[in-house]
């Protein structure tokens, strides 16, 4: 295996600096790194449940990558892939031989029984960032024999291309970092007027606005523990179920399976449903896919509540519907109080009157119920 000299380090630090200014520029380098090295560098970003996120050398690259180290174990059931992402240390050097990983000051563990064995060996490193990404960097070696590969000399060397991609991907993910808190103000800014909680698909906390953590829990529909969003409200996990799979909680404690909430008024539906709060007023939660990492999407979670409805609407009700001022500022006062007593208390009517006026809207709305009606007023208002 050839020795690293400095003017080789040089020129592959500056290859990386100078032209490694996009995640479509890795292959390249990789490519120049395999040509020093006579092997195969791969180098690929993952998530913490293993999901690739296909940046910087792709998705195909990465998958490759993931079912190789897959194919190796550290021991029975944690596949070298797991432990790398889960025990390995960031910077140190690890080796794979005989389908079986182990660090390089550590003794080799014998293989278990039954474990795939590849022909291939290899040596690996690995970089984390605070925000839960790993960067797993290797060079695989056909048929190559443990001292080939684990030679001062290799190990040295590697170390080296090691620390110069570490610098690389620090700087990429510094910008991906600023890159990613510019699209999430836009996505508040397009998108947010009312309390508001913008998560991952692996429902982490990115963001929230007008105190949406707070609503939420006021609702008894989400809490945050360790900065990741827990839901107890059985009508938001199928919201966030149905809007994308790989939304859906795994093994959640809070998961709504073993609750039943009784504060919801089962009005689920394709974009939102209503929840009452502790006071009896209607809360209206929605939730939307706004754009964001093409390899981790966002989901913003509003809640619209009563004082959020314009009364604006009581016009779109008379020229759009056909209601008559009365009967659109009652439907208003409806959404407004969430309540047919507050209602008819704010309007100082009588229920029979309320009651009159209802059949009325119901007719010219072609809704059936009061929870209905207030949907729609949500709809109008421009909040769902």
């Amino acid at each position: 295996m050839p020795n690293l000299s400095k003017y080789a380090e040089l020129d592959l630090l500056e290859d990386a600096l100078g032209n490694i200014t996009t995640h479509t520029d890795w292959l390249p380098f990789l490519d120049k790194v395999s040509g020093v090295f006579e092997s195969k560098a791969c180098a690929a970003e993952y998530l913490n449940d293993g999901f690739a996120t296909g940046r910087f050398t792709g998705p195909a690259h990465a998958e490759a990558f993931r079912d190789f180290l897959n194919s190796a174990s550290y021991h029975a059931g944690v596949s070298a892939f797991k432990y790398l992402l889960e025990l390995a240390e960031p910077d140190a050097v690890y080796r794979i031989h005989q389908g079986h990983i182990s660090k390089l000051d550590a003794p080799a563990t014998p293989l278990a029984n039954g474990n795939e064995v590849t022909s291939q060996s290899a040596i690996i490193s690995i970089t984390r960032d605070s925000s839960g990404l790993t960067m797993i960097f290797g060079l695989l070696f056909d048929d190559a024999s443990p001292v080939e590969t684990t030679s001062a000399e290799t190990v040295l060397a590697f170390s080296k291309v090691a620390k110069i991609l570490k610098i690389c991907f620090g700087a990429l993910t510094n910008i991906g970092k600023l890159q990613t808190q510019s699209r999430i103000q836009r996505a508040f800014a397009n998108h947010c007027a009312v309390p508001s909680v913008l998560v991952n698909r692996q429902r982490l906390v990115m963001a929230e606005h007008e105190n949406g953590l707070s609503v939420l829990a006021d609702l008894d529909a989400g809490l945050v523990t360790g900065g990741k969003l827990q839901i107890r409200n059985r009508d938001l996990e199928m919201l966030l179920s149905e809007r994308s799979p790989a939304l859906a909680a795994v093994n959640d404690p809070h998961k709504t399976g073993d609750k039943q909430d009784t504060k919801s008024d089962s009005s689920f539906s394709r974009s939102g449903f209503c929840l009452r709060d502790r006071s009896g007023n209607l809360n209206r939660i929605t939730i939307e896919t706004v754009p964001g990492d093409t390899h981790d999407p966002w989901v913003l979670i509003r809640v619209c509540q009563p004082a959020d409805i314009p009364e604006a609407v009581e016009t779109i009700l008379q020229e759009e519907l056909g209601l008559s001022q009365s009967e659109a500022h009652l439907a208003w006062s409806l959404a407004e109080t969430g309540s047919v007593s507050a209602t008819t208390d704010l309007l100082n009517i009588t229920r029979n009157t309320m009651k009159t006026h209802l059949r009325r809207i119901f007719d010219k709305t072609a809704v059936r119920t009061q929870l209905e009606l207030v949907q729609l007023v949500y709809r109008l208002s421009g909040l769902v």
